[in-house]
């Protein structure tokens, strides 16, 4: 009995790895436009979290902050951005968004390790900031139950992503399924195509000479 138990454990395991194979072939292939659809993500075991909801990139130091001596010219961008609703999956370290959930590939993905959410005022909206306060996006959820869930989920897999990496520099050997492994090697593809964050009026003052500022 235990036999055929194993037997039919690798055989799973075979399937699952050509399916993976096969899509790693469709992604490179088509330059990534393929091969990374939200049912392949998924797997056998599932995501960690899915929903719809808005983004909106984050300037990284302020979220909508102005300083009095700039007008925020880039709030009405903020406005329009936030009307587009996006389908949110995480999958092991990351999370991807994509513009529907049935495309066949992630517009752009997040890594989660050294990241949080972090509740706003309006409790339907999690702000994901970097371990140093700098927020990075805005989402905007149906709900609020929905919020919390997220922030539980982008918890989880923040804490997992450092356990592993601390795992990884004692030479450790990490325990992660096939799709887990798929899902971070796109991950690592797609984190490229991420929306360059709004310039603010901290990027203009670093940029401008000290002369330009003098007495004020």
């Amino acid at each position: 009995m235990t036999e055929e138990i194993d037997t039919a454990r690798r055989s799973s395991t075979g399937r699952r790895s050509s399916i993976f194979r096969r899509a790693r072939f469709s992604f490179v292939r088509s330059g990534g436009v393929r091969g990374a659809s939200v049912e392949v993500l998924r797997g056998s075991h599932g995501s960690d979290f899915e929903s719809k909801a808005r983004v909106v990139r984050g300037r990284g130091y302020s979220f909508g902050t102005c300083f009095g001596l700039f007008s925020c010219g880039d709030e009405g961008v903020e406005r329009r951005e936030s009307k587009k609703e996006r389908f949110l999956l995480i999958k092991g370290s990351a999370l991807f968004v994509f513009a529907v959930e049935n495309d066949t590939t992630p517009k752009y993905a997040v890594k989660l390790e050294y990241m949080k959410a972090v509740s706003s005022e309006d409790t339907k909206t999690v702000l994901l900031e970097t371990s140093l306060g700098d927020i990075e996006y805005k989402f905007t959820f149906p709900d609020d139950e929905i919020a919390t869930k997220f922030s539980s989920a982008v918890s989880r897999a923040a804490s997992v992503a450092e356990t592993n990496i601390v795992k990884k520099r004692l030479g450790h050997r990490e325990h992660r399924t096939t799709s887990v492994m798929y899902a971070e090697e796109i991950a690592s593809n797609k984190v490229k195509d991420q929306p360059q964050a709004p310039i603010g009026a901290e990027e203009v003052l670093a940029g401008m000479p000290a002369s330009g500022i003098a007495g004020l």
